[in-house]
């Protein structure tokens, strides 16, 4: 555990509870890392496309779902309003992040670090 970002003091390695300003995990963050990130969030993203893919060619071999029946699909007026109330929150919580205020939304108690440390052995 000699690696650099298990050093106390490091950006990214929390030390305790946050009871002032939130870290800013991002600010000495190399370019590549955010880059690297992003490609393998995208490959998560493209396996998760091949997986939905894969079940539904299932469903429809095996006679559970008619062929074509995902893009046949017609919301409903309720269906509609609700995925389009869940993809604003998705949307809002996603891209809200960038303009968050740095300032925490809840204060966390000083005293809960003592039911985070290790018993002495």
């Amino acid at each position: 555990m000699n690696s650099d970002a298990m050093r106390p003091g490091f950006n990214a390695t929390l030390q305790g509870p946050v009871t002032g300003v939130e870290p800013d995990f991002l600010r000495a963050l190399p370019m590549d890392n955010a880059v690297g990130a992003i490609v393998a969030l995208t490959a998560e993203v493209w396996m998760l496309r091949e997986r939905l893919a894969t079940l539904e060619s299932e469903l429809a071999a095996r006679r559970v779902l008619p062929e074509g029946a995902v893009e046949r699909h017609v919301d409903t007026p309720e269906e509609q309003k609700a995925r389009a109330e869940q993809l604003a929150a998705f949307t809002n919580r996603v891209l809200a992040e960038l303009a968050r205020d740095r300032t925490p939304v809840s204060s966390i108690d000083p005293d809960v670090a003592k039911y985070l440390r290790h018993p002495a052995r």
